[in-house]
C-alpha cells in the first residue's frame, strides 16, 4: 500500500532555471490532500546517470515515485529507458496509444513521424494512462509485490510516469492516475492545510512563540515560512475524517493565535492584509481616506483591490512635494520649515487634515525616504512615518524599512493597512 510519495521533474530546462516547476508544485499539493506525505522533491537534467540515481533516490525514501517530462519523441525523453532498466522490466509496444497519436496529428493535418511511435513504448505490466491532450502516454507500474515480481526486483515502490507539458500532466493526472492511487492507500487518510498569516513580528519571535506546538499532535504538522508580506504558519492535519482533520486545523490555529497575539494573526489562506482591511469596512460600515508621499498611491491602490470598495473609499491623494502636502491638507508651513516632510510631526498633520478634508471616519498618511538616495546620516533611507487619525485620536509609528525601493514602499502600505486593521479590530 502507497503511504509515502517522491517527486522527480526532469529537463534540463528546469535545473538551469529556464522554467518554474510548476507540476512539482502541484502535485504536492494532490498526493498531500490524498493523505500521502511527501518526502522528496527532486529535479533532475536529461541526463541517464543523473537521471537514474535520483529514481533510486527518491525508490529509497517513498512507496510512490512520481516522474514527470522526459516521455516525449526526442533523444533527450530518456525516462522510459531509465525506468524499465531500473525498475528490471522490459518495455512493450502500446497500440492504443500509437493510433491516438495518429489521430492527434491527422486532427492537425499533420502526418506523424515514426519517431514518434517510440513514445507508445511502456514497461510490461504497467497500467498505461492514454493521453487526450498531446502525444505521449503515461503509465501506472504498480509495486514488484502488487504484480508478482520476485522479492528482488528493485526497487519495491509504484511508479507514476507523467508527461512534462503542465496542461497533458495535470489532466492525466486528475483524470486517470488519482483513481489508481486511491484504491492504493494505505486506509483512508484525509490531509487539509490552512495557511494562517501574521503581519507585525518576526519569524524567530513567532518561532520562540509557538515553539511547543511544533511537537503538540503527531497528526498535526506546522511549518512557518517567512515572506514578503509577513510571516505564514503553514497547518497540515491529517485524519480518517475530513472533520477531524478540521477540528485539528482549529485546535491548533486557536494555540497559535493564543500564542502570538490576535492583533498579529490578519488573515488566512486566500485572504490578505488588503481583504482583511476591506472585510472590516465593510462590516462596520467605516470610511476611509489616504495621503500618501513615498508609497505613491500604494495604499490606495491596496484598498481598492477589493470589488466593492467604493463602499468605504473616499479620495486620495498622492502629495510628494511640501506645496500639495500644504494647499491640499493644511500642512503649516512652520511645521515643515522645523521639522522636515519626512517627520512625526508633518505626518500627523497630514493625516489630520485628510481627516477634516475628507470627512471619512479614518485618514491614513504615510512619508518617508523609499530610497535608495536622498537619505541623510539623521534621515537614512527607509526612514517612514505613518499615520492613522479618527475623531479625536492620532496614531503615528516611525519605522526604518531595511529593503530596497519597491519592499520600502512595499512594507509601509502594509503597515499602515495594519493601523488600521487593527484599530478598528481591536487587535
Amino acid at each position: 500500500m502507497i503511504e509515502t510519495a517522491a517527486i522527480i521533474s526532469t529537463g534540463t530546462e528546469i535545473v538551469q532555471g529556464l522554467y518554474a516547476d510548476t507540476n512539482a508544485c502541484h502535485l504536492a499539493g494532490r498526493l498531500n490532500e490524498l493523505g500521502l506525505r511527501v518526502a522528496a522533491i527532486i529535479a533532475c537534467p536529461d541526463d541517464p546517470a543523473e537521471l537514474e540515481a535520483a529514481l533510486r533516490h527518491a525508490a529509497s525514501r517513498a512507496s510512490l515515485v512520481v516522474m514527470t517530462g522526459g516521455l516525449g519523441p526526442t533523444e533527450d525523453d530518456i525516462n522510459r529507458d531509465v525506468c524499465a532498466s531500473v525498475f528490471r522490466v522490459e518495455l512493450r509496444r502500446d497500440e492504443r496509444a500509437v493510433e491516438l497519436m495518429r489521430g492527434h496529428f491527422r486532427a492537425r493535418g499533420l502526418t506523424m513521424r515514426p519517431s514518434n511511435e517510440r513514445q507508445a513504448l511502456v514497461p510490461r505490466g504497467a497500467i498505461v494512462l492514454q493521453n487526450m491532450r498531446g502525444t505521449a502516454p503515461g503509465f501506472f507500474l504498480p509495486s514488484p509485490a502488487e504484480r508478482g515480481a520476485p522479492e528482488d526486483a528493485a526497487p519495491q515502490c509504484a511508479l507514476l510516469a507523467l508527461p512534462g507539458p503542465p496542461a497533458e500532466m495535470t489532466a492525466m493526472f486528475e483524470e486517470s492516475a488519482l483513481p489508481l492511487l486511491r484504491a492504493r492507500i494505505k486506509g483512508r487518510v484525509f490531509a487539509r492545510t490552512r495557511t494562517i498569516h501574521t503581519f507585525g513580528r518576526p519569524e524567530s519571535e513567532l518561532n520562540d512563540l509557538v515553539r511547543e506546538i511544533f511537537t503538540h499532535d503527531p497528526r498535526v504538522t506546522l511549518t512557518i515560512l517567512a515572506k514578503s508580506h509577513g510571516v505564514d504558519f503553514l497547518v497540515t492535519a491529517r485524519a480518517e475524517e475530513t472533520a477531524a482533520a478540521d477540528a485539528l486545523i482549529a485546535r491548533c490555529e486557536a494555540m497559535i493565535v493564543e500564542r502570538a497575539g490576535s492583533g498579529c494573526v490578519c488573515g488566512a489562506d486566500s485572504e490578505t492584509m488588503q481583504s482583511a482591511v476591506a472585510r472590516l469596512l465593510i462590516a462596520h460600515r467605516l470610511t476611509v481616506s489616504a495621503a500618501e508621499s513615498c508609497t505613491g498611491g500604494l495604499v490606495a491602490k491596496m484598498l481598492t483591490d477589493t470589488p466593492g470598495s467604493s463602499a468605504y473609499l473616499k479620495e486620495s491623494y498622492v502629495v510628494y512635494s511640501n506645496e500639495a502636502k500644504m494647499r491640499i491638507l493644511g500642512v503649516k508651513a512652520a511645521t515643515l520649515e522645523s521639522f522636515g516632510a519626512v517627520s512625526e510631526q508633518t505626518v500627523r498633520e497630514m493625516a489630520q487634515g485628510l481627516l477634516a478634508l475628507s470627512g471619512a471616519d479614518y485618514a491614513i498618511a504615510v512619508t518617508g525616504i523609499a530610497g535608495p538616495d536622498g537619505g541623510t546620516p539623521q534621515k537614512p533611507a527607509g526612514l517612514t512615518y505613518l499615520a492613522l487619525a479618527s475623531p479625536g485620536r492620532t496614531q503615528v509609528l516611525e519605522r526604518r524599512f531595511p529593503g530596497d525601493r519597491e519592499l520600502n514602499r512595499f512594507h509601509a502600505a502594509l503597515t499602515a493597512l495594519d493601523m488600521l486593521r487593527k484599530t478598528i479590530s481591536g487587535g
